[in-house]
């Protein structure tokens, strides 16, 4: 482990024993680790030397993570008792109702062949285009209210 610099070695040399116990509890083969002697605990180390703590995590970095993701919930639960956040299922239903009146909507123009058939006979284009002026009215009126928040059953 010395060769692949995964133990540190002093200017001297020589390997501070603190830090290559340490270096090998970080690098080493976990289903070698009985042949492995530990150092006595009771030694100083000399934690300048120390490989950086994020590489391996520890008991204070999960309990952050988990308090993180505590509050977040806690936001998102938050969120939603205000009314600021929909269930999914909900807006999904809502975009299928809405498309169908559209659609309803649009399949209607086709009933509109008599009348402008009428208007072009009596007023010429200008009778057509009223007609298609009122026509386009009354579908962005539909589509409008389709797309509307407000539920069928809060508007009666």
């Amino acid at each position: 482990m010395v060769k692949t610099g995964k133990i540190p070695v002093r200017d001297d040399g020589k390997i501070d024993f603190a830090n290559a116990d340490h270096a090998r509890k970080q690098n080493g083969d976990p289903s070698r680790s009985d042949d492995m002697p530990l150092l006595d605990q009771s030694e100083e180390r000399d934690t300048s030397k120390q490989p950086d703590a994020r590489s391996n995590p520890t008991y204070t970095d999960a309990r952050t993570e988990r308090e993180q993701y505590a509050a977040k919930l806690a936001r998102l639960d938050y969120e939603q008792k205000m009314g600021n956040l929909l269930p999914k299922q909900e807006i999904l239903d809502a975009m299928v109702a809405s498309g169908r009146r559209i659609r309803q909507g649009i399949d209607g123009m086709i009933g509109w062949a008599e009348e402008l058939d009428a208007a072009a006979r009596n007023s010429g284009v200008d009778g057509v285009r009223t007609i298609l002026k009122q026509k386009s009215r009354d579908l962005q009126t539909t589509i409008a209210e389709s797309l509307s928040i407000i539920d069928d059953d809060e508007q009666g």
